[in-house]
């Protein structure tokens, strides 16, 4: 016996911003189901069709798909390399060194970094130290502790130097 599936093709419209919104079933789901035959019913009128041509479509869909995946996806990040590049300030927390100050940026209201006065000595400092050929992280790590100087209130680790100095 056939193992045949019903389902109702998607009437899209080029005007939502997706080619094939709601396309959710692919070739594989098909071929793991075991489906060799499709039957597809038009919402407007009710004859299946049962044709040839309706791998080669599922096909087709799925490309486009893909390429509609691929497309939005480098929609975002151009818009947020753009975002960038004005100024604004995307996420998270302002590394060591810097600090988070409110302001509009056309008409928006996002937050900057700026330098903080009391950590970017610390962060010059590594890098100076760091600059020299002989000195290691480890050197670092036991000066900083020598001279009680904390980084977000804790003594400072080889790891985190390392990340802060890439």
């Amino acid at each position: 016996m056939k193992n045949v599936r019903k389902a109702d093709l998607i009437h899209l419209s080029s005007s939502e911003g997706t080619l094939f919104k709601g396309w959710t079933i692919t070739i594989q789901q098909f071929q793991k189901l075991a489906i060799t035959s499709f039957l597809f019913f038009s919402n407007s009128d009710n004859n299946p069709t049962e044709d040839l041509i309706i791998c080669p479509m599922l096909n087709i869909c799925i490309v486009f798909a893909q390429l509609e995946r691929e497309t939005i996806q480098k929609r975002v990040t151009d818009a947020y390399y753009s975002r960038c590049l004005k100024g604004f300030h995307m996420s998270g927390q302002a590394p060591y060194g810097y600090q988070l100050e409110p302001t509009v940026v056309e008409g928006i209201r996002t937050k900057k970094m700026v330098a903080d006065p009391e950590t970017a000595q610390y962060v010059k400092l590594m890098f100076e130290m760091y600059s020299e050929p002989e000195t290691s992280f480890g050197d670092i790590t036991r000066y900083f502790e020598k001279q009680g100087i904390k980084v977000y209130e804790k003594s400072l680790v080889r790891s985190f130097l390392s990340q802060l100095l890439r």
